[in-house]
């Protein structure tokens, strides 16, 4: 219906909602007016650099202990191997 009403002109768009699973979402408004413009998709940099600058500190360090546990090499134990031998 919407679709219909905006070819006869009685409808526009006239903002964009962000949803959380489907990206954007058209805010009607009844009327003669201009369609807003909808906005362009974020690249994956672009959303990381926004999601971290919402950051907190204690955020920040913890999602960087976590990059550093896993760079971390794990060694075995000398006498685990002794007893049940090499993998």
């Amino acid at each position: 219906m919407l679709h219909k009403l905006k070819d006869e002109g009685s409808v526009h768009i006239q903002s964009w909602r962000r949803a959380q699973a489907n990206g954007w979402i058209a805010v009607w408004r009844y009327g003669i007016g201009v369609d807003a413009e909808k906005p362009e998709p974020l690249s994956n940099k672009a959303r990381v650099k926004k999601c971290r600058e919402r950051e907190s500190i204690e955020e920040k360090e913890f999602r960087l202990a976590r990059q550093r546990q896993l760079k971390r090499k794990v060694k075995r134990d000398p006498l685990t191997a002794a007893f049940y031998g090499d993998v």
